[in-house]
């Protein structure tokens, strides 16, 4: 689509809602557009995160995409034992954020964190309800899982580990430092990572939005 002064866009952010603005400056780095009329008012979204270990190829970008159109506030990309990726680009995580939102008519973009090691995610596990979805199946299912208070608007972070599995010692470090903490089930079989991603979204979406 081609931007040209006078162009109608759609404007957006997480507090005020959409908006139709006209695009009355363009340049190379940025355009400025005057606000019209209002399109919608902002939905509040429940408080629930993705803690997850980046997968090969165009896998990591169908988790980004999927987990933004389901709803999830923030994004912890984390590096576990078995993680096989060193690096990701989370400019280009952005983008497919972004692209996401746009798409399904969402009007906030989770925040994308920095790529860190699980041992300097315990500060986050000590303030957040964590749903752990283990791929060792001892898990109980998410209808009968112990309930936390999700009044208090504590963050609750669903993670879901590398393609190798958890380490045991990785378990035991999410189990002591977490603020409360479940082991949930997914069903007998063992799902791909980016395939479990999605199923534990959309469970803990269901039952906790």
């Amino acid at each position: 689509m081609r931007l040209d002064i006078g162009s109608e866009i759609a404007l957006f952010n997480s507090y005020s809602g959409e908006w139709k603005a006209i695009i009355t400056r363009i340049n190379k780095k940025n355009l400025t557009a005057e606000v019209v009329s209002k399109i919608s008012d902002y939905v509040i979204e429940p408080n629930i995160s993705l803690l997850f270990s980046p997968i090969k190829n165009l896998n990591s970008e169908a988790i980004i995409r999927q987990s933004t159109e389901l709803g999830v506030k923030n994004i912890f990309p984390t590096f576990f034992q078995r993680t096989v990726i060193k690096k990701i680009n989370t400019d280009k995580f952005l983008s497919y954020s972004i692209g996401a939102a746009q798409q399904c008519g969402r009007m906030s973009i989770p925040s994308i964190d920095n790529y860190q090691k699980l041992d300097q995610r315990i500060n986050l596990l000590s303030k957040s309800n964590v749903l752990m979805f283990d791929e060792n199946l001892k898990g109980k299912s998410i209808q009968k899982i112990d309930q936390f208070n999700t009044d208090d608007k504590t963050e609750i972070i669903v993670i879901i580990g590398p393609e190798g599995g958890f380490e045991e010692k990785e378990r035991q470090l999410i189990f002591k430092n977490s603020k409360t903490f479940q082991n949930v089930s997914l069903g007998p079989q063992i799902l791909k990572a980016d395939t479990a991603v999605i199923a534990a979204l959309s469970l803990t979406f269901h039952y906790f939005s």
